[in-house]
């Protein structure tokens, strides 16, 4: 019998290839829907669903007529045109999160340092 050596892979790295993504459209949202699924038959959830979509602005006449009108449908919600719908587990629910996060400093730190060069410059917001 011959005897094999075992190789234990520790590490393995793999490259991702985000090309594609130049093909999809850009889409605005402004409304998001996270919540757990389902119980599995363990009881724990089924990982997370979240929901993207947006609403565009009510236009409001500039008469009172008019205005009356649009505030009053408005009491019935305004309808949200879903764009996408996403199923992820709570592993990568965390991924998401941090990356979004990782995103929000970035932009915060780049704000920052717009409106710092804008003040010594002499310019005001």
């Amino acid at each position: 019998m011959e005897e094999r050596e075992s190789q234990d892979v520790a590490e393995v790295t793999i490259t991702v290839d985000w090309s594609d993504a130049a093909t999809i459209p850009v889409t605005h949202v402004n409304q998001f829907v996270a919540q757990p699924g389902p119980p599995t038959m363990e009881g724990s959830p089924d990982g997370v669903y979240l929901l993207v979509g947006s609403i565009a602005p009510p236009i409001i006449p500039s008469d009172p007529e008019g205005q009356r009108r649009v505030f009053a449908a408005l009491k019935d919600g305004l309808k949200v045109t879903g764009h996408a719908r996403f199923h992820l587990s709570r592993e990568r629910l965390e991924e998401l999160i941090a990356i979004l996060q990782q995103t929000a400093d970035n932009y915060d730190e780049l704000h920052a340092r717009t409106q710092a060069k804008r003040t010594t410059e002499g310019d005001t917001p």
